[in-house]
């Protein structure tokens, strides 16, 4: 997980876990983990590493997994469909 930071391109990002208990996408923000991703932490490229440890001590005390940080433009939208998609479903019907 270290280092995640130098495979990153964009200079803001959200961080996204799956929460253990539940399943659920969450995010990280202030108030610790919540499922709307409208109240996350931006993040800075700057900042990652400081938030790396904090995922690392919450998944070593299994309240997340699979952590991963959301690129998103300077205003808090998420920039990639992959995550669009992860975060909304789909967006036609099957």
């Amino acid at each position: 997980f270290l280092n995640m930071a130098k495979k990153l391109k964009g200079e803001f990002f959200f961080l996204s876990a799956n929460e253990l208990k539940s399943g659920k996408i969450v995010f990280y923000s202030k108030e610790g983990w919540i499922d709307d991703f409208k109240k996350a932490t931006k993040i800075s490229k700057e900042e990652i590493e400081s938030y790396e440890k904090i995922y690392q001590a919450e998944e070593t005390k299994c309240i997340i997994i699979s952590p991963t940080f959301i690129e998103v433009d300077k205003n808090g939208e998420i920039l990639k469909l992959r995550d669009k998609i992860r975060i909304n479903g789909l967006t036609i019907e099957i």
